[in-house]
């Protein structure tokens, strides 16, 4: 008995001392493995990326930047079918344990064990969270027993809401969603709250593996993971037998979500790149894509429509003028039945809303299904006959036969750059020579329907007719803004955005031909010059150099001898404008362009009268918008309301407000200045405001302006909020408005309300350009080659080229609103706008009557233009 007693005494012992030291042990541990684990702060102070969006100005989403695409729902925000989906499957004793689940991991292997496959984890939805928000993904011992110690601890500190809510915002689902609001809208197009039980628990189980149970990469192994959790629910009571049947019943209409970028692309794409450059240049790299921010920007969707439709049309008329570039490629008819099945495949899922998936869809359910094809886009197409006798074209675009007539390829001839075209000259009048059976061709549906009666006669009923189309390949920009607001309406960079993402609007530097003399006589009209004053336009020699001459000359050549300023504006003239810059100064026309706004370098020589300087498109656009507001140089707003993820405002921009200047004449704060001479000149008068703004330019450009030339730009005879005087632009809008009537502009006459303008071209034929305004909206248009050196096209001027769009442009974003009218001159006959200051001497009626006159400074080349 004493042996048994000291066995027993002896067993005991060791097993409390096995007991102690395993204690001691797991004691030292949870000390040594505490020391260095992350603060639980961190997740108190809980802000992930989310994403940013941009609202065009009737509210509409037009763009999002994200790194991760998340939208954070608070606790109370939280579905309780979603919240029930996640639990039963994922963490069904998750209100019960407290942190860890040792009967959930016996659980877990048994379920494992019984199924073949891994669909169940041990690890608890804590756990999770800590392994997302604290540690590393490594598998180690060491890392476990910090995951077990910091869940714990979580679990003393965070309510379970708490830790949900954590969990289902945190998380990656697949598809480019992060969070449960982002699974919600990226696969099923709604939000978190709309989902049924069906939608849920497919959402629910991606959590364990996104990539594995993805619905649109395997979709048999996503609705098999499915229907377990909806098992799951049922067994754990959170729904009934009845809706558990339904639930895997439903059907499910999945959808694949776009990047940002592709999102992007929907609406407004230049539009928005622009935003997000602006956002990164005054807020750092990372604010649009994790600050949350909401943007309110001022892009109006019709208008960005019309400037997108305006900038095809024009650069279609444009490329059909100088002729067709050949086929896309060439195919055997072998291959014609996989082409058009690619083609139709493409057209099935336009017809559907973006990023449909379906996944059980077959070849045959592409083929049957009947299809429309969509006016004013371009398709790829398969000649499949040519017919001599009928000189038609047969072609098959998706498996859809259609026709082309004569009258629909008739543009068609070699394509020649350098030579000059015509809009709807029948150059050729059969097929043969041009169109081989089995060449891919782009066209466009004609809409027999839309066409005048007397056009309908070239097309027989019940069939399809297609038109001869080729993607331009010349570029095009459009900027507009409404005048009296400042606010950017579109933006159009370039022709793609996928192509390319430059945005010729707003990045791109482009001579301007004679677009620039518009401002060029604002600037001679404020010195003293009148409609009325007369130039001579007769040949002229510069010297340029030891031996070297320039000598400007007229576009076509010729020369009309004495003109009026005004008729030589509407007219285009070049030796008129060289005449007026050297006589008002190259020093006084760079200052003039910055108080205008202009940021580009710009090389004081006399060529600039013709527009020898790069500028942007952008730029020229808002120096235009002192016509239409009388002199107001418009600040461009694109934004305006921008809040961050807590709804804080960071940005609110309005228009500037500013008094009328009759009003402020009439109410005595602005008084006429008593005149002084040009050597009695000071700063005293002078408005601190324009003269403080200027100084850095003038240091800049190293500008060496006269005390006269001071007070004619920054002069208090200038109203406040006025750059220009109202006078001088009364005089210009009424000369620019003939641009229009009669001029080189007169293209744009057609849009049938008041409107005025100018046109540019660059030398060689290489920039286009066509600047005007309404009384309240101004858009400028360019239209070229990326490379500089490539000619637009034979016969090509800012009248032909770019003036149409501007037209088709206005047209459209102008027809379902009021006709404005200018103000009129007489209106700004007011004294108090003179400058205080005595003219010289000279008649400047009778400057530059006879030929011949020479001066230094001119440059190595000009820019012929019209």
């Amino acid at each position: 008995m004493k042996r048994v007693y000291l066995f027993f005494k002896f067993c005991f012992y060791l097993c409390m001392m096995i007991v102690l030291s395993v204690a001691g042990f797991s004691v030292y541990l949870y000390a040594q493995f505490s020391k260095d684990l992350p603060l639980l702060d961190s997740l108190r102070d809980y802000h992930p990326p989310v994403i940013s969006e941009v609202f065009s100005d009737d509210g509409t989403k037009v763009g999002e930047f994200w790194i991760e695409r998340r939208i954070v729902l608070s606790p109370q925000e939280i579905p309780k079918t979603v919240e029930e989906a996640i639990i039963a499957s994922e963490d069904s004793a998750f209100f019960e344990h407290s942190g860890i689940d040792v009967m959930g991991i016996f659980r877990a292997m048994l379920e494992n064990l019984r199924a073949g496959q891994i669909v169940q984890g041990g690890s608890t939805i804590t756990q999770q969270v800590v392994k997302s928000f604290l540690l590393t993904s490594e598998k180690s011992w060491e890392r476990k027993i910090k995951e077990a110690i910091l869940a714990q601890r979580l679990e003393d500190n965070f309510s379970k809401q708490e830790i949900l809510y954590l969990y289902l915002n945190q998380i990656f689902f697949g598809n480019r969603a992060y969070g449960i609001e982002a699974a919600a809208q990226n696969y099923f197009h709604k939000s978190a709250k709309e989902l049924n039980i069906a939608e849920a628990a497919m959402i629910a189980g991606l959590a364990k593996a996104p990539s594995k149970f993805n619905p649109i990469l395997n979709f048999e192994r996503s609705k098999q993971r499915q229907e377990y959790v909806i098992d799951r629910m049922f067994e754990e009571g959170y729904i009934s037998e009845k809706q558990k049947t339904e639930a895997k019943r439903a059907s499910l209409e999945i959808f694949q979500a776009p990047t940002d970028k592709q999102y992007n692309m929907r609406y407004a794409p230049w539009f928005v790149e622009e935003i997000r450059r602006r956002i990164i240049e005054k807020y750092g790299e990372d604010a649009p894509y994790t600050h949350g921010l909401k943007i309110y920007t001022t892009l109006d969707l019709n208008a960005q429509k019309a400037a997108h439709d305006a900038i095809w049309k024009g650069l279609t008329e444009l490329h059909k003028r100088h002729g067709y570039a050949g086929p896309i490629k060439k195919l055997p008819v072998s291959e014609f039945d996989n082409f058009n099945y690619t083609v139709r495949r493409e057209m099935f899922f336009e017809s559907l809303p973006p990023g449909t998936i379906i996944p059980d869809l077959t070849k045959e359910r592409v083929k049957t299904t009947k299809l429309n094809l969509k006016k004013d886009k371009l398709y790829q197409g398969i000649v499949t006959e040519i017919d001599k006798k009928t000189k038609t074209v047969t072609v098959s675009v998706g498996g859809i036969t259609g026709i082309i007539i004569p009258k629909n390829y008739g543009w068609a001839r070699k394509r020649n750059n350098d030579a000059s075209g015509y809009d709807g000259v029948l150059y050729i009048t059969s097929p043969d020579k041009t169109f081989e059976v089995g060449d891919v061709i782009e066209v466009k549906v004609v809409d027999v329907a839309g066409l005048e009666p007397k056009d309908k006669k070239n097309y027989e009923e019940n069939k399809t007719y297609f038109s001869l189309e080729q993607t331009p390949l010349a570029e095009g920009a459009l900027f507009s803004y409404d005048a009296n607001t400042g606010y950017v309406r579109a933006i159009i960079g370039g022709k793609d955005f996928l192509e390319s993402e430059f945005n010729r609007a707003t990045q791109a530097v482009r001579q301007t031909g004679s677009v620039f003399k518009a401002l060029l006589y604002t600037g001679a009209v404020d010195k003293g010059y009148k409609p009325e004053t007369v130039i001579q336009d007769e040949p002229i020699r510069i010297p340029d150099g030891p031996g070297r001459y320039w000598e400007p000359k007229n576009y076509g050549g010729g020369y009309r001898g004495p003109m009026s300023l005004r008729s030589a504006l509407i007219a285009s003239r070049n030796v008129v404008s060289v005449r007026i810059i050297l006589d008002i100064g190259v020093e006084y026309v760079t200052a003039l362009c910055r108080k205008l706004g202009f940021s580009t370098d710009i090389a004081k020589v006399y060529s600039m009268a013709l527009g020898a300087n790069d500028m942007k498109v952008m730029e020229v656009a808002r120096a235009f918008g002192i016509f239409p507001t009388g002199g107001v140089l418009p600040d461009l707003i694109f934004v305006k309301r921008m809040t961050d993820r807590f709804g804080t405002t960071l940005e609110i921009n309005q228009p500037k407000k500013i008094t009328d200047f009759k009003q402020q004449i009439e109410a005595g704060t602005h008084a006429a200045l008593s005149l002084v001479s040009e050597t009695d000149a000071n700063t005293e008068n002078l408005r601190a405001d324009l003269w403080t703004e200027a100084q850095s330019w003038v240091k800049k450009d190293h500008l060496m302006l006269t005390p006269f030339e001071e007070i004619i730009l920054y002069g208090k005879h200038l109203p406040e909020g006025y750059i220009m005087s109202p006078k001088t632009i009364g005089t210009m809008v009424e000369i620019m408005q003939a641009i229009v009537s009669g001029g080189t502009g007169y293209r744009v006459h057609a849009l049938g309300r008041p409107v005025a303008g100018k046109t540019g071209t660059t030398n060689d034929l290489t920039d286009c350009w066509f600047v005007g305004y309404t009384p309240d909206h101004v858009a400028g248009v360019w239209t070229g080659y990326d490379q500089a050196t490539t000619k637009v096209g034979g016969g090509e001027t800012g009248g032909k080229a770019a003036a149409p769009i501007f037209l088709y442009y206005m047209q459209e974003f102008l027809k379902d609103k009021p006709v404005t009218e200018f103000r009129n001159p007489k209106e700004t006959q007011y004294a108090e706008l003179d400058p205080p200051i005595r003219v010289a001497p000279t008649d400047i009626s009778n400057m530059f009557t006879s030929g011949g006159l020479s001066g230094g400074g001119g440059a190595d080349f000009f820019a012929d233009d019209l």
